[in-house]
């Protein structure tokens, strides 16, 4: 029997199937109250994904953990992921508060690249969120993580991403330079449109 068809990885993948629907739908809610409130939508699309237990066990592989499910869910905290898009920086922060109020998740964890970009430029906002799950008389948390970006933030990273996984296996220090330069170009274009957009509600 191959591993990924052992009855404990079927499992997991289950209760990580039933967590992705139920971050999902709750996600939804939230969303669509605060447009009902606001009078607005901030989220230009939302992306959701759940890694499969081949892409995940190969993973630890190359983290040195040997395959368990113990390791599975301890040690890939991204098997389920949600990319929510937004239209402007201020969006995104509201998003972000939007989550931290609500009572359906546990945040765990939060990293703002967005301030505090990585080296290679890239910037969005990660929450690893905690999602419960009812099995019968129990409740289980699956951890999942959620980044928030604006339009421009992902049209970087999704095109930093084929520079440097898909067409070349050595990215050279120029290609490294020059996404840096665009990452720095395509923030001062978020901070203007920002700038417009704080002008247009001022003028309302």
């Amino acid at each position: 029997m191959k591993i990924t068809e052992q009855p404990e990885y079927q499992e997991m993948m289950l209760k990580y199937n039933f967590a992705m629907q139920r971050l999902e739908t709750e996600l939804n809610i939230l969303l669509k109250e605060y447009e009902y409130k606001k009078g607005y939508n901030p989220v230009e699309h939302i992306k959701t994904r759940m890694k499969s237990l081949e892409s995940a066990l190969k993973k630890l592989e190359e983290k040195g953990y040997e395959a368990s499910v113990d390791n599975l869910v301890r040690k890939v905290y991204d098997m389920i992921g949600v990319r929510i898009v937004c239209s402007f920086l201020s969006d995104v922060y509201d998003i972000v508060e939007l989550i931290r109020g609500s009572k359906q998740f546990i945040i765990k964890r939060e990293n703002n690249y967005i301030d505090y970009p990585k080296e290679s430029g890239y910037r969005s906002y990660h929450l690893i969120v905690l999602v419960p799950i009812h099995l019968g008389e129990r409740t289980e948390y699956i951890e999942a993580e959620i980044q928030i970006r604006t339009v421009a933030m992902d049209f970087w990273a999704s095109l930093d991403h084929k520079l440097r996984y898909k067409i070349v296996d050595r990215v050279s220090d120029e290609i490294k330079m020059g996404t840096l330069e665009c990452s720095r170009d395509i923030y001062e274009l978020d901070l203007k449109m920002q700038s417009l957009y704080d002008l247009l509600k001022n003028n309302d």
